[in-house]
């Protein structure tokens, strides 16, 4: 097993070898690149940038609670299970291994165009599509930042980032049912998955 990295530019350096950060990193830069042709923002804008700050770390907390964290299903005689829960069964066997905590590329090679399909069919506009592919894209490549972060060697600066390592950490180590949030840790005391021990 090679080194984690403990400085924050081997970190980064380790994380854009990945392909799935690439790719939304490449689908960020593409929205930000195109907003200014597409007419000046519009005030209804800023709701969508208020709405995914809200929809983000929520829907983060489900998907890691009920979907990576879900049971065997079965079914006639049969017992079913995801993908995605047994990529995530592996993460938790083996933690220190970095490629693992991201989402696999391609996953992501998948989702931005129907992203950006999305947000294009769903718009009244161009540049108010192009926000939500910015916005959006930018909290998926925080999150997978962030989750990549806890896990190396890296030791946290700010209050807010050692909060967040020192309970995923005990996800991962003391209760796998408890401290699914990432980009709002807090988020884990409000639903009762939190423990004031681990803060």
């Amino acid at each position: 097993m090679s080194r984690l990295p403990s400085s924050l530019g081997a970190c980064a350096r380790s994380f854009f070898s990945f392909g799935s950060p690439r790719l939304l990193g490449l689908q960020l830069l593409a929205a930000i690149a195109a907003r200014p042709f597409l007419g000046p923002p519009r005030a209804s804008e800023a709701l969508v940038v208020i709405a995914i700050a809200i929809y983000w770390p929520l829907q983060e907390w489900i998907l890691h609670r009920y979907v990576l964290h879900m049971k065997p299903i079965t079914l006639g005689g049969r017992t079913w299970v995801s993908r995605a829960v047994i990529t995530h069964a592996l993460h938790h066997e083996n933690p220190v291994e970095l490629g693992p905590t991201l989402l696999p590329t391609s996953t992501i090679a998948l989702l931005v165009p129907i992203h950006v399909g999305g947000w294009l069919l769903l718009s009244p506009s161009l540049g108010f599509a192009c926000t939500g592919v910015a916005c959006l894209g930018a909290a998926a490549l925080l999150y997978e930042w962030i989750h990549f972060l806890t896990h190396t060697a890296y030791k946290p600066r700010t209050r807010w980032f050692r909060d967040v390592k020192r309970r995923h950490m005990a996800h991962h180590m003391r209760d796998p049912m408890r401290w699914f949030a990432f980009t709002a840790p807090w988020l884990d005391d409000w639903l009762g998955t939190g423990d004031p021990r681990a803060s």
